[in-house]
């Protein structure tokens, strides 16, 4: 039986809770992709980012890459709201940036 610890930390310049879970010794933070594609301001740059991979990549995109394409970004909002440099399996939250991604082409 997988063990569920929960942890949050709030940012008090903004509205933002970094809610994390550890599950079976992985880390899992629920509803940050999400946080992450709304923003202001870090929204804009995943989907200028998935533009300029789709010109770099014109016989498509890896889903297997999808911490490479958004990793970056996902470390500096969580640098930039939480004072994070480096989340502990952050390629949870860019797999999430991915599929968003898609879903958002597809409508």
């Amino acid at each position: 039986m997988s063990k569920l610890t929960t942890k949050t930390l709030s940012n008090t310049t903004n509205a933002n809770v970094l809610v994390i879970l550890k599950s079976n010794g992985q880390y899992i933070y629920p509803g940050l992709a999400q946080e992450i594609f709304d923003d202001a301001i870090f929204g804009p740059r995943i989907l200028k980012r998935l533009q300029r991979l789709f010109v770099d990549h014109p016989d498509g995109l890896s889903e297997s890459g999808h911490d490479w394409y958004f990793g970056y970004l996902v470390c500096a909002y969580t640098q930039t709201y939480f004072g994070i440099k480096n989340l502990l399996n952050y390629p949870s939250v860019t797999k999430e940036l991915f599929s968003l991604c898609l879903a958002q082409l597809s409508n």
